[in-house]
């Protein structure tokens, strides 16, 4: 009974490291206590201490994942998440440096399964996204989010051992001095690849309904996101700074822009009102099927477009439709999106980016593969499906490390928020309050830096 609140005390400790606690330094602490729970058990026991702390983290963790499915996907998401932690149990530690590393790499392992498989993955909860704040977090541009996890579980099980807590110490304290000399060497090199600046500004709608119907009136999240862009236009923009880039969320132009008059009557108004350009999150009618894109419509007149290459299971496609329709009967509602195969760079005066939409900022992949080129980041996303769970600042909580990872200034906007400017240390610069129709502006500092 003892080893079991243990367990479920371990597993929940780790759930607050992450947003809407968002205490990074609980992680340590749960880790220890989970790989303490560990040692001289059998493997029957490590199995259910395994599986037990994985199901008493994720369940709270993806719990904004029930709020407009039910408990039952919720469930299966946790639990099936939580299986990949069983791969502890094959393995007996004890007190050692070798079995410390060996945790540490199995540990990152698993997260690296996770946002793999099934279905492409998923890669929520990883301990590098919630280490933002942490002394190690240094090094995310030169490691990323697996190498911070792994040194983050790493020097964890070091400070449990007592024969090595005082050398552990003196390493931990030259790693992190080692890693703020390298971020001054950065902020070197990045001074002397700045590529101008930009002024741009987000447009957050709001949608008419936050739950998985907001959508179902057409055109509704459309005019929302175009009144107050309009808005913007007459009221706010500064006459000293005029916008470079105005940017919707996902899902902004709810119907297809380029098959609809009144939507595309409605962009040409907008772009006669401004000479910035504009960035959309539409959803594409093909033939084959719908596709989840970005569309930059440039003061010249030319029209570029990125569609989303990362496709979020049960979100925009199915996996076993048939079982998932006895298991939730809404997964007939949801129609297989079809990916985009290239990766174009968009240009918008002196920007160049290809943007992140909603879940591809989770890929490990897909975010280098996007970001490299850019001087900057945009990430668009709709969170009005998930209400006002934590699911919106844990992505932009994901955002934050992204753009400290790259090393770019970044835009994050969305349907319902969070909508912010982040600066190329992750830092948030400014950000919009939930489940308000506003807008936002900021001069976004470009650079050429690769990570």
């Amino acid at each position: 009974m003892v080893n079991l609140l243990k367990t479920l005390l371990a597993g929940a400790l780790l759930s607050a490291t992450f947003p809407p606690l968002n205490l990074w330094f609980l992680a340590p602490i749960s880790i220890a206590i989970f790989y303490k729970e560990l040692l001289s058990a059998n493997f029957r026991k490590r199995s259910y201490i395994s599986i037990l702390y994985g199901i008493f983290f994720f369940a709270p963790l993806l719990h904004w994942s029930s709020i407009f499915v039910g408990a039952l996907p919720w469930l299966i998401l946790a639990f099936g998440e939580s299986f990949f932690f069983a791969i502890f149990a094959i393995f007996r530690w004890r007190q050692s440096l070798q079995h410390y590393f060996r945790f540490a790499a199995i540990w990152v392992l698993i997260e690296f399964a996770r946002e793999k498989f099934p279905f492409g993955g998923f890669g929520w909860g990883r301990i590098g996204f919630a280490q933002i704040d942490s002394p190690l977090s240094f090094y995310l541009p030169l490691i990323g989010v697996t190498g911070l996890g792994f040194l983050t579980v790493l020097f964890t099980l070091l400070f449990t051992d007592n024969r090595m807590k005082q050398k552990s110490f003196y390493v931990f304290i030259t790693i992190v001095l080692l890693g703020f000399a390298i971020e001054v060497k950065i902020d070197q090199r990045i001074g002397n690849e700045t590529d101008g600046t930009l002024q741009a500004t987000l447009i957050q709608g709001g949608v008419p309904e936050a739950n998985l119907n907001f959508n179902s009136v057409p055109m509704a999240v459309f005019n929302k996101h175009y009144l107050t862009t309009e808005k913007f236009l007459i009221n706010s923009e500064p006459k000293s700074k005029p916008t470079d880039l105005i940017i919707w969320p996902e899902n902004a132009s709810d119907l297809d822009p380029f098959k609809n008059p009144e939507i595309d009557r409605k962009i040409q108004l907008l772009r006669k009102q401004s000479s910035a350009d504009l960035l959309i999150g539409a959803v594409l009618d093909n033939s084959a099927g719908p596709q989840n894109a970005a569309i930059l419509y440039r003061s010249n007149g030319s029209i570029s477009r990125y569609v989303k290459r990362d496709l979020a299971p049960f979100g925009e496609y199915i996996p076993l439709r048939n079982l998932a329709e006895k298991i939730s009967p809404l997964a007939k509602n949801v129609t297989n999106f079809l990916p985009g195969e290239e990766k174009p760079q968009l240009v918008s005066k002196t920007a160049i980016f290809t943007p992140l939409i909603c879940f591809e900022l989770l890929d490990d992949q897909t975010t280098t593969e996007n970001a490299a080129g850019n001087n900057l980041l945009i990430s668009m996303t709709n969170n009005a499906t998930f209400g006002r769970s934590a699911e919106a600042a844990q992505q932009f909580l994901i955002a934050r490390v992204r753009a400290y990872e790259l090393r770019k200034a970044t835009a994050v906007v969305s349907t319902t928020g969070f909508t912010g400017f982040l600066n190329n240390k992750g830092g948030v610069v400014s950000k919009a309050n939930q489940f308000t129709s506003t807008s936002l502006s900021s001069q976004m500092n470009l650079n050429n830096y690769d990570t």
